[in-house]
């Protein structure tokens, strides 16, 4: 479990100091990390789609389909470009930059970005914040997205493949997102593919994976944004050991000293959401 690698920090340095540590500064080949910040330290690592509900994973998937398809219909009456309405990753990767609730969570490969989001909402100044750590390909290696490399000597290799989200297994993964999937009760209309997909689909179902989005903006190319799609209500704290999911304690009295030096490095608001209203807003908050 994550609590078997917990630490506090007061400071920017500390922080940086303590990120390096968890990621192996001076290691010949160190391990790629990703980081999530919490406002609130009891909050748990559960997708905006997820929050709140009860229910079976059917009655959860019907849900996200019915703001899924409704964003999909009401969009094709706006002006602007837009995905073909098969090309679900995108599409998952809009809503979600949109704030409409879906099944990715959030995560930046910078650890300052994911420390400003800890760190600047004023409404829970109060509260202990937090830094999440994940390893995407130890979780990817661990949910076995796919089957192990054997190569012509023998050796196996596990696949531990940190995709984006257009790749076919991360498809799979997204596609009760949009549509529902079972074999037709009438084996007579089954075809050869129905089965495969029905296969490949079944083998990624309940399983939570590390990917990277699809499209870039400024806004996704700023914060430097990843996602993890679950495809499940499990939670990664409930099953992710310390190899994969570490977390970084910031302290509440903290939090204005270090939104203060992560100004001075540039992590600014205007930074995190290069747009014209957040632009006015930091301007105004001078």
């Amino acid at each position: 479990m994550y609590y078997k690698s917990e630490t506090k920090i007061n400071s920017l340095g500390e922080f940086i100091e303590e990120t390096l540590k968890l990621k192996g500064a001076g290691a010949d080949v160190a391990p790629y990390q990703w980081y999530r910040g919490h406002a609130d330290s009891t909050w748990a690592l559960v997708p905006k789609v997820q929050r709140g509900f009860i229910g079976s994973d059917e009655e959860l998937f019907r849900l996200e389909r019915k703001y899924t398809n409704t964003f999909q219909s009401k969009a094709g009456t706006l002006p602007i470009p837009k995905p073909r309405m098969d090309e679900y990753a995108d599409w998952l990767t809009i809503m979600q930059h949109y704030n409409l609730p879906t099944r990715l969570l959030d995560w930046s490969r910078s650890p300052l970005v994911s420390l400003y989001f800890a760190v600047s909402n004023e409404k829970f100044r109060e509260h202990d914040a937090c830094v999440w750590v994940l390893s995407p390909s130890e979780l990817n290696e661990h949910e076995k997205l796919e089957k192990p490399t054997i190569t012509d000597d023998g050796d196996k290799y596990a696949n531990s493949f940190v995709y984006n989200m257009s790749h076919k297994t991360i498809s799979r993964m997204i596609f009760t997102a949009f549509r529902r999937w079972e074999l037709s009760g009438n084996v007579n209309a089954r075809t050869p593919d129905d089965y495969k997909f029905d296969h490949l689909f079944n083998a990624v179902k309940g399983k939570v994976a590390a990917c990277y989005p699809v499209i870039a903006d400024s806004r996704v190319y700023n914060q430097l944004a990843a996602f993890t799609v679950h495809n499940t209500k499990r939670k990664l704290e409930d099953f992710c050991d310390e190899s994969m999911l570490k977390r970084i304690i910031i302290p509440h009295g903290a939090k204005a000293k270090l939104l203060h030096e992560l100004s001075v490095c540039g992590i600014t608001l205007e930074y995190i959401f290069p747009d014209f209203d957040h632009l006015a807003n930091s301007i105004s908050q001078v």
